[in-house]
């Protein structure tokens, strides 16, 4: 387990940081919020949990501010 924590740090460290450079600090914070999508697919794909409607529907408030703060779409 300490290898994977590790080697997962040391993976995902310069990869967020390249980020940070090409995109900016303030569009590179916004893939935090992706995590919540994420779990959705692998806990229904991975455990076989129930989508329901109002996950979807949070999702796409999640995915909805995502794209309003990278400036995808607009008011």
């Amino acid at each position: 387990m300490l290898f994977l924590g590790v080697a997962a740090t040391a993976v995902a460290y310069p990869l967020y940081f390249a980020l940070m450079a090409g995109a900016g600090a303030s569009r590179a914070i916004l893939v935090t919020y992706l995590v919540p999508a994420l779990a959705l697919v692998y806990g229904a794909f991975l455990l076989g949990e129930t989508v329901t409607a109002v996950a979807l529907v949070g999702l796409a408030f999640v995915l909805g501010g995502v794209a309003l703060g990278t400036g995808t779409v607009r008011r």
